[in-house]
């Protein structure tokens, strides 16, 4: 069974509200604490289950301006691993397309700016990866 928490933020902590059992509302402290909470009110709810052990909780914290925030930091996050990813691939390809061209791996990090050994790392990867 599914349960939704959908926690709003006052001042004491979080208002939560199960829409799955009846709408019930309870507070609690602290986010990281409703999980839980909600896994004992539900062992005594009708709708709950009584303490199905495949009860699987999702909390949803209403803060809808952060919530934006936090969404488009998360984008970009995986856009920059994307990148560094693809920039990853390019490079270690670079240092395969220079060592075929006879450069030393001493040659090489000059051209790149790194130390031989991460040059080494590179040649490596290439062709381990």
């Amino acid at each position: 069974m599914k349960l939704q928490a959908v926690c709003e933020k006052t001042a004491e902590g979080w208002d939560v509200e199960i829409p799955e059992l009846d709408h019930l509302k309870t507070s609690a402290k602290r986010l990281d604490k409703v999980e839980a909470h909600i896994r004992e009110l539900a062992k005594d709810h009708p709708l709950g289950g009584g303490g199905d052990c495949e009860l699987v909780i999702q909390v949803i914290a209403k803060m809808p301006g952060v919530i934006c925030d936090v969404e488009a930091a998360q984008a970009k996050m995986r856009e920059a691993t994307r990148l560094q990813e693809e920039a990853s691939a390019e490079i270690r390809d670079v240092v395969a397309r220079m060592r075929e061209e006879g450069l030393t791996m001493r040659d090489i990090a000059v051209v790149l700016g790194v130390t031989p050994q991460r040059v080494a790392q590179l040649a490596a990867c290439e062709t381990a990866c």
